[in-house]
Protein backbone atom coordinates (compact mmCIF):
# COMPACT_ATOMS: atom_id res chain seq x y z
CA UNK A 1 0.00 0.00 0.00
CA UNK A 2 1.41 3.14 -1.08
CA UNK A 3 3.20 5.37 1.92
CA UNK A 4 0.84 8.25 0.92
CA UNK A 5 -2.61 5.95 1.92
CA UNK A 6 -0.97 5.80 5.53
CA UNK A 7 -0.52 9.36 5.56
CA UNK A 8 -3.70 10.30 4.81
CA UNK A 9 -5.36 8.08 7.47
CA UNK A 10 -2.89 9.30 9.95
CA UNK A 11 -3.69 12.85 9.31
CA UNK A 12 -7.88 11.78 9.44
CA UNK A 13 -7.30 10.06 12.84
CA UNK A 14 -5.39 13.31 14.25
CA UNK A 15 -7.57 16.13 12.31
CA UNK A 16 -11.13 14.87 13.10
CA UNK A 17 -11.16 14.63 16.54
CA UNK A 18 -9.47 18.17 16.49
CA UNK A 19 -12.04 19.51 13.83
CA UNK A 20 -15.08 18.11 16.43
CA UNK A 21 -13.66 20.54 19.35
CA UNK A 22 -13.22 22.80 17.32
CA UNK A 23 -17.54 23.26 16.22
CA UNK A 24 -19.75 25.63 17.91
CA UNK A 25 -21.79 23.77 20.54
CA UNK A 26 -25.56 23.55 19.76
CA UNK A 27 -28.23 25.16 21.40
CA UNK A 28 -30.05 24.59 24.91
CA UNK A 29 -31.40 20.96 24.84
CA UNK A 30 -32.71 18.92 23.12
CA UNK A 31 -34.06 17.59 26.32
CA UNK A 32 -33.25 17.54 29.88
CA UNK A 33 -34.50 15.73 32.92
CA UNK A 34 -33.45 16.95 36.74
CA UNK A 35 -33.66 15.20 39.82
CA UNK A 36 -33.17 17.68 42.38
CA UNK A 37 -32.92 17.41 46.19
CA UNK A 38 -35.17 20.23 47.25
CA UNK A 39 -35.54 22.15 50.56
CA UNK A 40 -38.74 24.34 50.68
CA UNK A 41 -40.84 26.47 53.04
CA UNK A 42 -44.67 25.30 54.50
CA UNK A 43 -47.32 28.05 55.49
CA UNK A 44 -47.56 28.79 58.64
CA UNK A 45 -51.17 30.21 59.14
CA UNK A 46 -53.44 27.78 61.06
CA UNK A 47 -55.70 27.42 58.45
CA UNK A 48 -53.38 25.51 56.78
CA UNK A 49 -53.36 22.46 59.65
CA UNK A 50 -55.76 20.69 61.53
CA UNK A 51 -57.16 22.55 64.93
CA UNK A 52 -54.42 22.55 67.08
CA UNK A 53 -53.27 23.67 71.12
CA UNK A 54 -52.48 27.06 71.68
CA UNK A 55 -48.53 27.45 70.97
CA UNK A 56 -48.40 24.09 69.64
CA UNK A 57 -45.22 24.02 67.07
CA UNK A 58 -46.10 23.96 63.46
CA UNK A 59 -42.90 23.12 60.89
CA UNK A 60 -41.96 25.91 58.46
CA UNK A 61 -39.22 24.44 56.50
CA UNK A 62 -39.31 20.81 54.56
CA UNK A 63 -37.05 18.56 53.14
CA UNK A 64 -37.93 16.12 49.69
CA UNK A 65 -37.34 15.66 46.28
CA UNK A 66 -37.93 17.29 42.93
CA UNK A 67 -37.90 16.07 39.03
CA UNK A 68 -38.67 17.74 35.81
CA UNK A 69 -38.42 17.16 32.57
CA UNK A 70 -38.27 19.64 29.81
CA UNK A 71 -37.92 19.93 25.72
CA UNK A 72 -36.76 22.67 23.38
CA UNK A 73 -38.37 22.83 20.26
CA UNK A 74 -38.19 26.48 19.18
CA UNK A 75 -36.00 29.44 19.06
CA UNK A 76 -37.10 32.98 20.18
CA UNK A 77 -34.39 35.83 18.72
CA UNK A 78 -31.27 34.83 21.22
CA UNK A 79 -33.40 32.53 23.29
CA UNK A 80 -34.62 28.86 22.86
CA UNK A 81 -37.93 28.08 23.92
CA UNK A 82 -38.45 25.55 26.97
CA UNK A 83 -41.36 23.45 27.61
CA UNK A 84 -41.64 21.07 30.59
CA UNK A 85 -43.19 20.40 34.14
CA UNK A 86 -41.74 19.62 37.79
CA UNK A 87 -42.83 17.61 40.54
CA UNK A 88 -41.75 18.44 44.06
CA UNK A 89 -42.68 16.73 47.26
CA UNK A 90 -41.12 17.53 50.78
CA UNK A 91 -42.38 16.94 54.04
CA UNK A 92 -41.47 18.73 57.76
CA UNK A 93 -42.07 18.08 61.31
CA UNK A 94 -42.37 19.85 64.74
CA UNK A 95 -42.67 18.33 67.72
CA UNK A 96 -42.55 19.88 71.77
CA UNK A 97 -40.10 19.37 73.97
CA UNK A 98 -40.07 16.20 75.62
CA UNK A 99 -41.63 16.65 79.41
CA UNK A 100 -38.86 15.86 81.88
CA UNK A 101 -39.22 13.47 85.18
CA UNK A 102 -37.44 13.69 88.49
CA UNK A 103 -37.75 10.22 88.97
CA UNK A 104 -36.21 7.62 87.24
CA UNK A 105 -39.03 4.91 89.09
CA UNK A 106 -42.14 7.31 87.85
CA UNK A 107 -43.95 6.96 84.67
CA UNK A 108 -42.78 9.56 82.16
CA UNK A 109 -45.29 12.57 81.39
CA UNK A 110 -47.91 12.54 79.05
CA UNK A 111 -47.46 14.52 76.16
CA UNK A 112 -49.77 17.30 76.15
CA UNK A 113 -49.23 18.72 72.49
CA UNK A 114 -48.72 16.76 69.36
CA UNK A 115 -46.01 16.13 66.61
CA UNK A 116 -47.06 17.77 63.73
CA UNK A 117 -45.95 17.11 60.45
CA UNK A 118 -46.90 18.86 57.15
CA UNK A 119 -45.90 17.33 53.54
CA UNK A 120 -46.50 19.47 50.18
CA UNK A 121 -46.70 18.26 46.94
CA UNK A 122 -46.25 20.96 43.72
CA UNK A 123 -46.95 20.28 39.78
CA UNK A 124 -45.25 23.02 37.95
CA UNK A 125 -45.69 23.18 34.33
CA UNK A 126 -43.30 25.93 32.54
CA UNK A 127 -42.39 27.76 29.87
CA UNK A 128 -38.99 28.79 29.83
CA UNK A 129 -36.73 31.23 27.86
CA UNK A 130 -33.10 29.53 27.42
CA UNK A 131 -29.87 31.35 27.54
CA UNK A 132 -26.31 29.66 26.12
CA UNK A 133 -25.36 26.92 24.63
CA UNK A 134 -25.77 23.02 24.71
CA UNK A 135 -22.62 22.65 26.98
CA UNK A 136 -24.42 25.02 29.73
CA UNK A 137 -27.27 27.25 30.07
CA UNK A 138 -29.17 29.78 32.42
CA UNK A 139 -32.96 30.29 31.89
CA UNK A 140 -35.88 31.74 33.63
CA UNK A 141 -39.72 30.30 33.59
CA UNK A 142 -43.06 30.58 34.94
CA UNK A 143 -46.17 28.73 34.58
CA UNK A 144 -49.58 28.09 36.31
CA UNK A 145 -50.04 24.53 38.19
CA UNK A 146 -51.58 23.14 41.73
CA UNK A 147 -50.31 21.72 45.11
CA UNK A 148 -51.41 20.03 47.71
CA UNK A 149 -50.82 20.06 51.10
CA UNK A 150 -51.41 17.22 53.95
CA UNK A 151 -51.26 18.23 57.71
CA UNK A 152 -51.39 15.78 60.71
CA UNK A 153 -51.50 16.07 64.16
CA UNK A 154 -50.63 13.12 66.36
CA UNK A 155 -52.38 11.79 69.72
CA UNK A 156 -51.76 14.18 72.65
CA UNK A 157 -53.24 14.35 76.15
CA UNK A 158 -55.64 16.77 76.84
CA UNK A 159 -53.56 17.20 80.07
CA UNK A 160 -51.03 16.56 81.98
CA UNK A 161 -53.00 14.28 84.95
CA UNK A 162 -52.92 10.81 84.61
CA UNK A 163 -56.56 10.86 84.23
CA UNK A 164 -56.73 13.29 81.48
CA UNK A 165 -58.33 11.70 77.66
CA UNK A 166 -56.52 11.43 74.84
CA UNK A 167 -56.97 13.72 71.90
CA UNK A 168 -57.29 11.37 68.38
CA UNK A 169 -54.77 12.10 65.46
CA UNK A 170 -56.23 14.95 63.23
CA UNK A 171 -54.89 15.32 59.48
CA UNK A 172 -56.22 18.27 57.59
CA UNK A 173 -55.48 17.55 53.45
CA UNK A 174 -55.91 20.63 50.94
CA UNK A 175 -55.93 19.16 47.41
CA UNK A 176 -56.26 21.21 44.14
CA UNK A 177 -54.21 24.58 45.32
CA UNK A 178 -53.79 27.07 42.29
CA UNK A 179 -50.14 28.02 42.19
CA UNK A 180 -48.84 30.49 39.69
CA UNK A 181 -44.64 29.40 39.88
CA UNK A 182 -41.83 31.65 38.54
CA UNK A 183 -38.16 31.04 39.19
CA UNK A 184 -34.95 30.32 37.22
CA UNK A 185 -31.95 28.47 37.01
CA UNK A 186 -29.03 26.97 35.40
CA UNK A 187 -27.41 23.93 34.20
CA UNK A 188 -23.60 22.99 33.51
CA UNK A 189 -22.72 20.03 31.68
CA UNK A 190 -20.07 17.88 32.84
CA UNK A 191 -20.14 15.68 30.28
CA UNK A 192 -22.19 15.11 27.56
CA UNK A 193 -24.96 13.47 29.27
CA UNK A 194 -24.86 14.52 32.78
CA UNK A 195 -25.05 18.22 34.50
CA UNK A 196 -25.00 19.74 37.40
CA UNK A 197 -28.00 21.41 37.81
CA UNK A 198 -29.95 23.57 40.48
CA UNK A 199 -33.37 25.56 40.05
CA UNK A 200 -34.91 28.43 42.93
CA UNK A 201 -38.74 28.89 42.09
CA UNK A 202 -41.36 31.19 44.05
CA UNK A 203 -45.02 29.60 44.35
CA UNK A 204 -47.69 31.96 44.65
CA UNK A 205 -50.31 30.17 45.90
CA UNK A 206 -54.37 31.42 45.66
CA UNK A 207 -56.99 31.57 48.68
CA UNK A 208 -59.77 29.16 48.47
CA UNK A 209 -62.91 28.98 50.38
CA UNK A 210 -64.39 25.31 50.08
CA UNK A 211 -67.23 24.09 52.38
CA UNK A 212 -64.43 21.77 53.97
CA UNK A 213 -61.55 24.80 54.55
CA UNK A 214 -60.83 28.15 53.87
CA UNK A 215 -56.73 29.36 52.92
CA UNK A 216 -55.54 32.50 52.83
CA UNK A 217 -53.11 33.31 49.52
CA UNK A 218 -49.66 32.63 50.74
CA UNK A 219 -46.47 32.18 48.74
CA UNK A 220 -43.68 29.79 49.10
CA UNK A 221 -40.57 29.27 47.63
CA UNK A 222 -38.76 26.06 46.35
CA UNK A 223 -35.18 25.60 45.96
CA UNK A 224 -33.22 22.60 44.51
CA UNK A 225 -30.11 21.27 43.73
CA UNK A 226 -28.57 17.88 41.54
CA UNK A 227 -27.83 16.46 38.30
CA UNK A 228 -29.67 16.91 35.15
CA UNK A 229 -29.79 14.16 32.08
CA UNK A 230 -29.84 14.16 28.22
Amino acid sequence: MPVGVYLIGLAAIVLVPTMALAQEPGPPGPYVVDLHVAMAGLPKDPSFFPPLPSGTLVPTRSLGLDVGGHVYPLRIGPARLGIGASLSRTAGRASPAQPSTSSTSSPPPRQTSPDVDSAMTTLAPQLSLNFGSSTGWSYFSAGVGQMRIRATASPYASGSSSSASTVEEKVLELQRLQAINVGGGARWFMSTHVAFSFDVRLHMVAARVTDEASTPKTNTIVAGAGLSFR
